[in-house]
Formats: structure tokens, C-alpha cells, sequence
């Protein structure tokens, strides 16, 4: 909601969450479904991890007379995190796919894991490749060709979003120049011009973020469960 609009000058509102955890999902999926007919967008990126997000959104827009042309970016197939599985499967895409959502798997080819947590075999290759490649890089920045770490000073949902967005536009599913809704981390929602390169993905509008959600800030024993294997 607008709740200011002078000459050049817009004041509206913007959803912060104190700390990350799987609640703030369902308050920001609430939060921005409100806004969406205002928005004016046609073309929605949802990072895929647990699929949470994904199918709460569809469930919050399904009698929303809107046509949405949703990109879903994931992990790489058949990637895991601490254990758990966070890529989307061959069924999975397929059961998207009827419902006309696109799907593209983010790269991991070096196998590298996530730098906060590297098992001792991805360690040793992150060793191995210092200094050309610095220790806090993850594959998202390898894969979209650029550092991502400096939007963390905002949320780890930014990067993802800015991220992916580069991703999505690289593989076709959204066209460069778009504005388009952007959901990542437990609750990032943000209004992002689509380029392929995270220097022309600009910020439209800011919806809401997680505060304090680097990796850096988390505890260190939940840290050490978070191990990024790449099948």
C-alpha cells in the first residue's frame, strides 16, 4: 500500500522479520499476496529449496484472477543439504510442468558445496584452489559469474534472489527487462528488473526481508548440519 505519494517521492511499507524461521513464509506469502493486483507484474521467481514457498504461493493466488508465468530455480538435481534433499526431482518437475511452472537447476560442478559448512573433501578443494578462488564463495556466484556475498548485509534471501533471477533470465524462463515478484530464503520478496547479469537485476521495490539471516550470524552447531553435497 501506498501510503504516501508526493511529485517523485513514494512511501510504502516494507515487512521485516527479527530472525529467520519457517513462520515468517507464511506472514510474508500473506503479506505480498494483498499486494500482487496492485503490483502489475505477470512474471513470478520462486527459489526452490524445501518447496514450501512455491506451494503456499500457489495455494495463496489460486482464485486470484491473475496469469503468472512462474520460474521455479533450484538447487542442483539431486543436491542435498545437511541430508535433506532441496532439488527438485524428475517427478516433481513434471507435476510443475503441468501446471505450466518452469523449472532450472542452478550448477555445482566443481562440487564445492556452501562455504560456511564444506564437508572435509570440499574443504580440501576449496584449499586447493585459494587464492583463485576466495573462501566465501558459493556456487550461485560461480554459476551466475559474479560475487553475490556483498548482498548479505541485507539478508541471504536478497542474494538468492538476485541470484536465481540471473539464472531464470540465462535459461529462458523469464524475459531480460521484466519486473518480476522474486521469493527466496524463508521470507525475501522483492520486485526485481530480470538481467542477465545480477549488475542490471535493479530493485524495483523492496517487500520484506529477513534481518540478520547470513549464514555467518547462525549458530555454529547448526552450521556443521548444513553440509551442501552435490550428487
Amino acid at each position: 500500500m501506498v501510503t504516501k505519494k508526493e511529485s517523485n517521492i513514494k512511501i510504502k511499507e516494507i515487512m521485516y522479520f527479527e530472525r529467520p524461521r519457517r513462520s515468517n513464509t507464511d506472514t510474508m506469502i500473506e503479506f505480498v499476496t494483498r499486494k500482487i493486483e496492485t503490483l502489475g507484474l505477470h512474471h513470478v521467481m520462486i527459489a526452490w529449496s524445501s518447496g514450501y514457498t512455491l506451494r503456499k504461493f500457489l495455494e495463496a493466488t489460486k482464485n486470484l484472477k491473475l496469469k503468472l508465468d512462474i520460474a521455479a530455480v533450484t538447487n542442483p538435481k539431486g543436491g542435498t543439504i545437511g541430508g535433506r534433499n532441496v532439488s527438485i526431482d524428475d517427478a516433481t518437475r513434471e507435476e510443475l510442468g503441468k501446471k505450466g511452472i518452469k523449472v532450472c537447476y542452478l550448477n555445482d560442478d566443481l562440487h564445492l558445496g556452501e562455504p560456511a559448512s564444506p564437508d572435509p573433501q570440499q574443504k580440501f578443494l576449496r584449499d586447493m584452489l585459494l587464492p583463485w578462488l576466495p573462501a566465501h564463495i558459493d556456487p550461485l556466484s560461480m554459476d551466475v559469474g559474479v560475487d553475490l556475498s556483498l548482498l548479505l548485509i541485507l539478508s541471504q534471501g536478497f542474494r538468492v534472489c538476485a541470484g536465481c533471477l540471473v539464472l531464470a533470465v540465462k535459461h529462458g524462463l523469464i524475459p531480460e527487462g521484466e519486473r518480476v515478484l522474486c521469493l527466496a530464503g524463508q521470507a525475501t520478496a522483492l520486485v526485481l528488473q530480470a538481467g542477465p547479469t545480477a549488475r542490471t537485476c535493479y530493485v524495483k521495490e523492496i517487500l520484506g526481508y529477513e534481518l540478520n539471516s547470513d549464514w555467518a550470524q547462525m549458530n555454529q552447531k547448526a552450521l556443521k548440519k548444513m553440509v551442501a553435497i552435490t550428487k
